[in-house]
């Protein structure tokens, strides 16, 4: 994995103990998690939290926790300084911070909500205007993000360097970015799990009379005020984990690809981690991966 400091230096492949770089579809889209040894000078204050890093596509990272940590080296003679380190993509941090200031938008589009929680992105593909969003004081932006992309029926991912939004069943229309064999993942049955965890949602409408969402199928039942019956069935649709599956290390696939399988299912890209590590420790071979959780749209 190639990391680049602030100041446009290229860390050294064997200060980097391990690095896993995941790329979600979350609020926040990518985030970095690194164990590196302060072998050079002026390393530490590079290193330091609110410091930045850089990844080889250009995308910047900002280092949000930095703990110091010592270990013997190789020999076991001496202690070797290094850094623990936890970031997260640059242009949409701000939404990270608990707000000390209530965000009330109403009306507004879903690249003014990032922007009045501090994040730097200039845009957002395919953005669409968001009825009403409240983040109270004391509270995350993070999660009434989510929260909207659920009633839209959608999700956000980071791609070519940009915040795009997608909405869930457009996921499957794309072309597979890469096609793997049938036999080459692990797979996951969590059908009575979905019916307790993927409740259908009811409301009122102006008359007091209920709106329904999907409740085709068992489940469990949520109420959600001021929405109407296509956001409520919004809320139900989401991707279900179904398949875990390590490939070669592929840094090209990230959150919202998808991937095809010989036997012709087709899923989509919920977390993509791509890992590193270097083999200095014990002064083997490195090792370096792609781990994909994959999933089915449940509607």
């Amino acid at each position: 994995m190639i990391l680049f400091l602030a100041d446009g230096k290229q860390i050294r492949g064997d200060l980097i103990k391990s690095a896993v770089l995941r790329s979600d579809l979350a609020p926040v889209p990518m985030t970095l998690e690194a164990d590196i040894r302060a072998g050079d000078a002026g390393l530490d204050k590079l290193l330091a939290e609110g410091q930045k890093l850089s990844i080889s596509s250009g995308d910047t990272l900002h280092i949000v926790k930095s703990v110091r940590v010592a270990e013997r080296s190789t020999q076991g003679t001496r202690e070797m300084a290094g850094f623990r380190i936890t970031a997260l993509l640059e242009s949409c941090l701000g939404v990270a911070y608990v707000r000390s200031r209530a965000i009330i938008k109403e009306s507004a589009a879903l690249s003014a909500i990032y922007k009045a929680a501090g994040a730097t992105i200039k845009a957002v593909d395919a953005d669409f205007p968001v009825p009403r969003f409240y983040c109270p004081v004391g509270e995350t932006p993070t999660f009434h993000v989510a929260r909207v992309l659920q009633e839209e029926g959608g999700v956000v991912r980071w791609k070519a360097g940009r915040l795009q939004f997608v909405r869930l069943p457009d996921l499957f229309k794309q072309a597979p970015v890469k096609t793997l064999p049938d036999n080459a993942s692990d797979d996951v049955d969590g059908g009575f799990l979905e019916r307790h965890e993927v409740p259908w949602f009811f409301s009122l409408d102006a008359n007091g009379a209920a709106v329904f969402g999907n409740r085709e199928k068992p489940r469990t039942v949520r109420y959600a005020p001021f929405k109407d019956a296509q956001r409520l069935r919004n809320m139900t649709r989401c991707l279900v984990h179904r398949k875990t599956v390590r490939i070669d290390y592929d840094s090209r696939i990230g959150a919202g690809d998808l991937i095809a399988f010989a036997g012709g299912e087709k899923l989509v890209v919920v977390t993509a981690a791509h890992a590193f590590g270097s083999g200095t420790d014990d002064g083997g071979a490195s090792d370096t991966y792609t781990r994909l959780w994959l999933g089915a749209l449940e509607e």
